[in-house]
């Protein structure tokens, strides 16, 4: 069953900090502010920028800031690589999938649950 990883929960902490403190920020600031190890917040603000989600700025008054201000739950999770496929087969990935009669069903459960992270903001 799907369960959001720390990766996945940092990453929506981090840009729900971003949308309550627009400006640009140090990965060492927020670390501190969200208790959440340097290293690891690094990685996560790397693949965040990676999606266009967050842009970073080098130099002495550098830091971190949002780019899109209006971004789904879905986007940040899938940036950061969480797998959000409610089953093995929710996505047609199943070896039984024409014998066991629910694919139907889990699909339409799977679209839903995708509607719902795509329409829900921070």
């Amino acid at each position: 069953m799907l369960k959001i990883s720390s990766s996945g929960e940092y990453a929506l902490l981090l840009v729900k900090y971003l949308i309550n403190n627009p400006g640009t920020h140090t990965i060492a600031s927020i670390s501190e502010k969200l208790i959440i190890k340097e290293p690891f917040l690094r990685k996560i603000t790397n693949k965040l920028e990676k999606a266009g989600i967050i842009t970073s700025h080098k130099g002495r008054y550098g830091g971190i800031e949002l780019m899109k201000k209006d971004t789904s739950v879905y986007d940040i999770l899938t940036a950061v690589g969480e797998d959000l496929n409610i089953t093995v087969c929710s996505h047609g990935n199943c070896r039984s999938s024409e014998t066991c009669g629910i694919v139907p069903t889990i699909a339409n459960i799977q679209r839903g649950f995708d509607t719902i992270l795509k329409i829900t903001r921070l």
